[in-house]
């Protein structure tokens, strides 16, 4: 019974194909819409998730000044401290002047900060990398962005001082979300330029210290030691999570979350609406067949299928077009741009899509729920009396 009300379904579709065609593309619209945006939360959730196994801690200036790097020295020394890394950034521009590439200056301490959660780049790679000051390693992301191709060179430059550029070999592309817009080079490349062309010393400068604890437990002990050790120093310390370094980039541009969400809210509430009345006109519609079918000895629970069915068939075929466009567009991943520095990275994944159709089959049933049900409640001759 159930198999020939969804094939009357079906056909009953056909009827009115205009709305039938535009009540579907606005549901792919909206779950295209839907999707994207929740990606973008998602995929900061994964990445925090991921900077959170490295058991590592970022330690800053107070005032967002330049740390020694002979911090790491005594750092090193702490009880259940692994390793210290400083790391130096440059933003720098590739060939749009707009388009700003922050990149990370990085010393062989960096291999004392990696944890078995990372991902791992080959040892003979990693030998290369360190062998020629003049190799980067470059996030797969930012590669695919700036069109830039392994083993190729490319010139980087000053945005301030034109004087100031240097010609990069890309020899490995991380892969993980994580690591998708980073760029990694050797930090003397830099600090050499700069002495060759202003005569200023940068050695000793740091943006900020990667430091690697043995275990979790840990990381709140070392942290507190670090800036207790440097308080009321010149150069004070705020050491935090790597994850909560993470979560920082995020809120430093506003609450994205809480207004990603909101936008959902209202995408939704704007599809009910717009379902509703679609499936009240439908309805309407179809008062003499429910009228005819209730005086032949159909239930109401047989007409509730029928119609239910209709909508669930809209809202599914357009929520599929809108997932399927969404996971084309943006399932190998997108940049948010330079805001977000080596975060700015957006992904697409099918357990998402998935659920965004799921979203959009509950809307549109619970959007024909109301118009079924008084339809299904009206008695035949009622009906009759209405058509005629």
């Amino acid at each position: 019974m159930i198999g020939k009300l969804l094939t009357i379904a079906m056909r009953n579709l056909r009827r009115q194909r205009r709305r039938t065609i535009f009540t579907a593309l606005t549901f792919a619209v909206a779950v295209f819409i839907y999707t994207v945006l929740a990606a973008v939360p998602l995929t900061m959730d994964r990445i925090a998730e991921n900077a959170s196994k490295g058991l590592r801690l970022i330690v800053t200036e107070r005032n967002n000044l330049p740390l020694p790097a002979r911090y790491c020295g005594t750092i090193s020394k702490m009880p259940h401290v692994l390793g210290c890394a400083p790391e130096m950034l440059w933003n720098a521009i590739y060939r749009d002047p707009r388009d700003v590439i922050i990149t990370y200056g990085v010393t062989p301490d960096l291999i004392s900060v990696g944890s078995s959660s990372d991902y791992q780049i080959p040892p003979e790679i990693r030998k290369e990398f360190w062998a020629d000051r003049r190799t980067v390693a470059v996030g797969a992301e930012l590669m695919r962005e700036e069109g830039w191709k392994l083993n190729e060179p490319i010139i980087l430059r000053d945005p301030q001082n034109p004087k100031l550029t240097l010609t990069f070999i890309p020899i490995v592309a991380l892969p993980t979300e994580y690591l998708s817009r980073v760029f990694w080079f050797h930090r003397i490349m830099l600090d050499d330029a700069v002495k060759n062309l202003f005569g200023v010393n940068l050695q000793d400068a740091a943006a900020f210290l990667v430091v690697r604890v043995d275990r979790a437990q840990n990381m709140g002990l070392v942290a507190s030691e670090i800036d207790e050790n440097y308080r009321n120093s010149w150069a004070e310390t705020d050491t935090n999570t790597e994850s909560d370094s993470v979560a920082d980039v995020v809120t430093s541009i506003g609450d994205v979350k809480a207004i990603i969400y909101s936008l959902c809210v209202v995408i939704l509430l704007t599809v009910l609406l717009i379902a509703a009345n679609s499936m009240a006109m439908m309805v309407r519609d179809r008062t003499s067949e429910v009228a005819v079918m209730r005086a032949l000895g159909f239930q109401r629970t047989h007409v509730a299928t029928l119609l239910l069915s209709e909508a669930a068939c809209i809202g599914l075929t357009g929520a599929s077009l809108g997932a399927a466009a969404a996971l084309w567009r943006f399932g190998r991943g997108v940049s948010l741009g330079p805001v977000t520095g080596m975060l700015g990275y957006m992904e697409v994944r099918p357990a998402t899509a998935i659920a965004a159709v799921a979203i959009a089959l509950a809307v549109s049933i619970v959007a024909a729920a109301f118009p079924v049900l008084r339809a299904v409640r009206i008695a035949p001759a009622t009906a009759f009396r209405k058509v005629i």
